[in-house]
């Protein structure tokens, strides 16, 4: 018994699973009595419905299967381009039955970059799924907006020369569609951070 080990080794990188509703947004799933309300449910509690945007798609995996066993979340700005700690979060699942996800937020205003230059309204979303070993970081840009300066729109323009996949497309007046392809040929472009 000499050779005793004294450090345990790594395990394997867990992913996110498909339990991944049952602990974040337990309400979603209609497990009730857990928690009030799920965190991220509402990203602006105290703006109007009238005042919202829609923002809908699905998440497809490489084979062009659309998913619902990920989760969401988003993070942005109110419509005069400034954040809050209490507002602008959200964190949504997909419907099991459509496959479809819906944000329902205000329109974000346009933001300053660290070095004072001017980004266009967008918004921060993460995507979390079985199979991944970590969250995947894209952003949501607005069809109709000015995206000709925007400071990270600029570095894809000169390495991909298309910025498609970060553009949601108005479909109506105030809905939006922004699929995400996890693999392929029409992969999202995903951030490093």
């Amino acid at each position: 018994m000499s050779n005793i080990k004294t450090v345990l080794d790594e395990t394997p990188f867990q992913t996110a699973g498909p339990f991944l509703h049952i602990g974040c947004l337990p309400n979603s799933v209609n497990i009730r009595g857990v928690i009030d309300q799920d965190l991220g449910s509402k990203p602006f509690v105290n703006k109007s419905y009238d005042n919202l945007i829609t923002i809908t798609g699905s998440v497809f995996d490489g084979d062009g299967q659309a998913l619902d066993d990920i989760m969401l979340e988003t993070w942005q700005s109110d419509e005069n381009g400034l954040y809050s700690s209490e507002s602008g979060f959200a964190r949504f699942v997909p419907d099991n039955l459509t496959k479809k996800f819906y944000l329902h937020t205000v329109k974000p205003g346009f933001v300053y970059n660290f070095d004072g230059k001017i980004q266009s309204p967008h918004i921060s979303i993460s995507v979390s799924s079985r199979g991944l070993n970590m969250t995947l970081n894209t952003r949501i840009y607005f069809e109709g907006d000015d995206l000709t300066n925007d400071p990270l729109l600029s570095v894809v323009k000169k390495s991909r020369n298309d910025i498609s996949s970060l553009v949601a497309k108005k479909i109506e007046e105030d809905i939006y569609l922004f699929d995400i392809f996890l693999q392929g040929d029409k992969e999202t472009i995903f951030l490093d951070i």
